[in-house]
């Protein structure tokens, strides 16, 4: 079977994130299986094929992912002249498949989705001053405009991304979370999206953490981008309290910066601002390459993750194989890796009370950490065991084609 991942992200080149990591991780699990792989990704600096980890990565120099989905068409292209695909997979954000699809309306095109922009910007929104949304409607007003700003009705027909989705001849999520959402505001039908939790492969490092039951680390590390919908708005309002009650304890930072919660300010400037009465507990790492992520997090006794929404969290899962008690969010699909107060603490991501209360009771409580780090470990390799998921992708493929 020859299977084409079609993603402008795709480490290193473009992006840090999720998909990325599923692409390289979901092409390294099926080409051990047999298949015959290819990943077509976008980059900035390069066009070039290579072969890596039993799969073909086919880069396309481009500037972002809408152009990205004009040019891939001619590599594709090539290598569907010499070999035809059985079935192209595509993530649903940026339609990055478009082109190839309307190209070839007869390969099955799967759509995985991660997180719809709609969803990721909807968000965001949450934490804008009443007084800047009610500014921008009457600045419309103002230039005869009808536009009710962060109030208007979102209209899925109008939304690309679900738009790139009725293109698909099947449909797939990573959690029930992402499967229900897309029910609820695209009226998606159930049957027509299966879900098969994302593949995971631990690394060597992650797990070689050593987890100590008298561990006197006095380290709280959040990892991923800086961003609101990583939830880190009540993250710093929180942070802030604990270490003026703990001062003992340290809150580390690592990510790339992004755009905060309202216009005009970073994430990380607004954190900064926020945190400035504790700001000498506080260090601020830029993004680091996956294999330096143990290094940084060794030393954590907690790990905070309060996303808004995760359609699944691999921050949260190499939080679980480096054996780390984790505070982390009920909304969306991290509530399917962790249990709560069993293999880590679920709290409501935007509740500075359950937030503030779960890390405290972390910190008074040695033995409940050592718990929890023991069990998140346990359960993420046996629970989500990759050659079991991997087994799951590989039947789903072969029953499309078959």
């Amino acid at each position: 079977m020859k299977i084409g991942f079609i993603s402008y992200e795709f480490p290193p080149d473009t992006g840090k994130g999720g998909i990325g990591t599923y692409v390289s991780q979901i092409a390294a699990a099926m080409a051990a299986c047999g298949m015959d792989v290819h990943v077509f990704s976008g980059s900035n600096e390069r066009t070039s094929t290579k072969l890596m980890n039993g799969y073909k990565v086919h880069r396309v120099q481009c500037n972002n992912g809408f152009e990205f989905r004009e040019k891939v068409v001619t590599v594709f292209d090539h290598e569907h002249a010499a070999a035809s695909f059985d079935i192209i997979e595509s993530p649903e954000i940026g339609g990055n498949a478009w082109e190839i699809k309307k190209k070839h309306l007869g390969l099955p095109l799967i759509v995985r989705l991660h997180a719809p922009d709609y969803l990721v910007e909807n968000l965001k929104k949450i934490y804008i001053p009443f007084a800047s949304k009610l500014r921008f409607f009457a600045g419309a007003v103002r230039r005869l405009k009808w536009d009710l700003g962060y109030w208007r009705k979102y209209l899925k027909d109008s939304d690309p991304d679900y738009q790139f989705v009725l293109l698909a001849d099947h449909i797939t999520a990573p959690s029930g979370a992402m499967q229900h959402w897309a029910e609820k505001n695209w009226q998606i039908l159930p049957e027509k999206i299966t879900v098969i939790t994302n593949i995971f492969l631990p690394s060597a490092s992650l797990l070689n953490i050593p987890v100590y039951e008298d561990y006197n680390q006095k380290q709280i590390v959040f990892f991923g981008r800086l961003n609101v919908l990583k939830g880190l708005v009540v993250a710093s309002i929180v942070m802030r309290k604990i270490i003026a009650e703990f001062p003992e304890w340290q809150f580390k930072v690592i990510g790339d910066d992004g755009n905060g919660p309202y216009a005009g300010i970073s994430m990380r400037t607004w954190m900064q601002k926020q945190l400035k009465p504790v700001i000498n507990k506080v260090q601020f790492l830029d993004g680091i390459r996956y294999e330096a992520l143990s290094e940084q997090i060794a030393d954590a006794s907690i790990v905070l993750l309060p996303s808004l929404f995760e359609s699944f969290s691999y921050c949260c899962a190499e939080a679980m194989a480096a054996g780390k008690a984790i505070v982390g969010s009920k909304n969306g699909g991290m509530a399917l890796l962790l249990q709560n107060e069993i293999s880590g603490m679920l709290v409501d991501p935007e509740s500075v009370s359950e937030t503030y209360s779960a890390i405290k009771k972390l910190i008074m409580d040695k033995e409940l950490r050592y718990k929890l780090a023991l069990n998140a470990r346990q359960r993420i390799l046996q629970n989500f065991n990759a050659d079991k998921i991997a087994t799951q992708f590989e039947r789903y493929y072969k029953s499309i084609v078959s």
